[in-house]
């Protein structure tokens, strides 16, 4: 886990066309992005300098995937589509027409995984956008998470899906206490964790379903758990941190943060960061229960704040994306 500056100043200030749409995918050395005026842009991490921008042909509700050479997207509405950009040239590799993808994609080592609004799960080859499989799921808002036993979606008709990683076949379909919305966290390689806008958080067993334990934490909650170490970390709306002992989840405990947040929670080595829809970054020290310190970044913060080599970068839902050492 990192650490960050007890008093972090603002490094720089990288200027995107309107404002960012979905979470920031960080690399040491480049850092992409999707606008909301329809542009993928990669920035330089150390300086905030635009490196290239490509108007893409749709508009988009996610954040990209970086991989070793290529900026992967996927756009909004009836005709979306996956699109595969060089990471250096900004040329376009390849599109796959999908649907209208509004939740995360995952990624493996070959494969590109997502669902669509309709509730088609699909896989697509990562280096020609072949497609692999397309599996009815359910509408999902939370996207796939990749583990060893298969990929997992949380639909919006409480249901949990683990589908086969080669094949797309259906391995388990299991009933859940409430829909799910935000991302799925793994607290290990047979344990998944669900947060619910209805108040819930669910352990659930893979690939079994089996719900192993569930605590209610009176809120709503809209972004992804965090898991450090043996401990799962919510947030909920009204920026009450909650944390859960995966093995011992009735010495859940929690602290009132002071702000509100759609966002999940940075866990640091020791503290929290937390994103507000305030325009603010807050570092709060579960030990003492208390904030160390608060920056005004200018605007609406809908995702965490990404923490790397001590360095934090903020992406606001409009305007300039900052980074802070």
């Amino acid at each position: 886990m990192e650490r960050v500056d007890s008093a972090p100043v603002p490094v720089w200030r990288g200027r995107t066309s309107r404002g960012t749409a979905g979470a920031l995918a960080v690399g040491e050395r480049v850092m992409a992005l999707t606008t909301v005026d329809r542009y993928v842009e990669v920035l330089d991490t150390r300086t905030g300098r635009r490196f290239w921008r490509a108007r893409a042909d749709g508009t988009f509700a996610v954040g990209p995937l970086l991989t070793s050479d290529r900026v992967i997207v996927a756009s909004e509405g009836a005709e979306g589509r996956v699109s595969a950009y060089d990471l250096y040239s900004s040329r376009r590799r390849w599109r796959t027409t999908v649907g209208d993808v509004a939740a995360p994609l995952a990624l493996d080592d070959s494969s590109i995984y997502g669902v669509n609004a309709q509730g088609s799960a699909f896989a697509l080859a990562e280096r020609s956008g072949r497609r692999r499989w397309t599996q009815r799921v359910g509408p999902s808002r939370t996207g796939p998470l990749v583990t060893r036993h298969g990929v997992v979606f949380a639909t919006l008709t409480d249901t949990l899906v683990v589908l086969d990683r080669a094949t797309g076949r259906v391995l388990t379909r299991t009933t859940l206490a409430g829909s799910a919305t935000a991302p799925l966290a793994l607290a290990n390689d047979s344990t998944v964790i669900v947060a619910s806008p209805g108040g819930g958080v669910l352990a659930v067993a893979l690939p079994s379903g089996a719900v192993r334990w569930n605590v209610r934490v009176g809120g709503a909650i809209h972004g992804m758990p965090a898991v450090a170490r043996d401990t799962v970390f919510v947030l909920t709306s009204a920026c009450v941190l909650w944390r859960i002992p995966l093995e011992r989840p009735a010495g859940a405990d929690s602290a009132s943060v002071g702000c509100v947040s759609v966002a999940g929670p940075t866990v640091l080595r020791d503290a929290v960061l937390v994103a507000t829809v305030g325009g603010e970054l807050v570092v709060f020290d579960y030990a003492t229960r208390r904030v160390r310190w608060r920056r005004d970044v200018g605007a609406e913060l809908r995702h965490p704040a990404i923490v790397r080599n001590g360095q934090i970068v903020a992406a606001p839902a409009l305007g300039e994306v900052v980074s802070l050492r």
